[in-house]
């Protein structure tokens, strides 16, 4: 019997010009959850927040009850799901690039971004209404709309917004109690930062483990208890997001694009990336639903790590 928890790596694309991807209306309010060992994570930080219905939220290792008023905190790294039980509950969810925000905000102080990147990357936090979020509701609710009217300049307003709610979850954070087994992601973010940041150069789990002190073994097994995958498996879903980017953006062939996301062979870099996303890279780009902007959640099962 396989009692291990599946993980999936669903992929967002933010429309070229948006800071903000959404998901809203009444697609959104329904039957919600597979089971709590149905993890999974984004490429980009996701808010949430509930407007009807209630269930459970799995974040990591913790399990918390929803309500109406309730936001989600959740950062790129941070396993979890949400289930109803066969009850429909309503959400709208938006993701933005953090990193990209923080630049905004403080462009000339990398210090400062870095302990702040540490502080709302290392948790994934669900916030009830008595927990004074009425400021960050708000802007929640502004942003929301702004993408649903679309009216002149509304890009300039989701801005203004975005960077005003990130001041509050920064705030927010700081304020609340770390709960023990922040410790683990805590001891592993060294290296899952140098992997986004070095995710084109040869990559060893020994300078990994080295990064956050600790020997390989005990690396290998606090990385995979926590992120449910193994180092190596992460490294591949960072390098394909980046090929993703690539291939939409700009004119370069597989090949090229191959050599600037550090694969040593074209063939490697196909296998990897019809593992992770069902398809070749040229099917990817070609496919006309992309095209459409349709092609959005990519459902992808991880291989799958051991849970106690």
């Amino acid at each position: 019997m396989d009692d291990r928890k599946q993980v999936e790596f669903r992929y967002y694309d933010i429309p070229k010009g948006d800071t903000v991807f959404t998901l809203t209306g009444e697609t959104w309010h329904k039957e919600y959850g597979e089971g709590r060992d149905k993890l999974h994570f984004h490429n980009y930080y996701e808010v949430g927040m509930c407007y009807a219905g209630e269930g459970e939220m799995t974040l990591g290792e913790q399990v918390f009850h929803f309500f109406p008023g309730c936001i989600s905190l959740i950062p790129t790294t941070e396993l979890h799901t949400t289930n109803t039980f066969g009850a429909k509950a309503g959400w709208e969810w938006m993701y933005f690039d953090l990193h990209e925000i923080l630049n905004e905000l403080y462009p000339d102080d990398e210090h400062l971004k870095e302990n702040i990147r540490h502080l709302i990357e290392k948790q994934g936090k669900l916030l009830t209404p008595d927990m004074k979020i009425q400021k960050m509701s708000f802007l929640i609710k502004n942003i929301f709309s702004e993408m649903q009217n679309r009216e002149y300049m509304y890009r300039d307003m989701i801005n203004h917004f975005l960077l005003m709610l990130v001041v509050e979850i920064i705030r927010k954070l700081q304020n609340s109690d770390i709960p023990d087994r922040i410790s683990r992601t805590i001891d592993i973010f060294p290296a899952i930062e140098f992997i986004r940041h070095h995710f084109d150069q040869p990559i060893r789990i020994f300078d990994l483990s080295r990064y956050c002190g600790m020997s390989e073994s005990h690396f290998r097994k606090i990385f995979e208890k926590y992120m449910n995958m193994k180092p190596l498996d992460y490294v591949n879903f960072v390098r394909i997001q980046r090929a993703c980017s690539l291939l939409r953006e700009t004119d370069l062939n597989i090949s090229e694009v191959s050599d600037r996301i550090g694969y040593e062979s074209v063939s490697s870099f196909i296998r990897n990336f019809r593992r992770i996303l069902g398809c070749t890279p040229h099917k990817w780009k070609l496919d006309e639903e992309y095209e459409k902007n349709k092609f959005l959640d990519y459902h992808v099962t991880a291989l799958k790590g051991w849970l106690e």
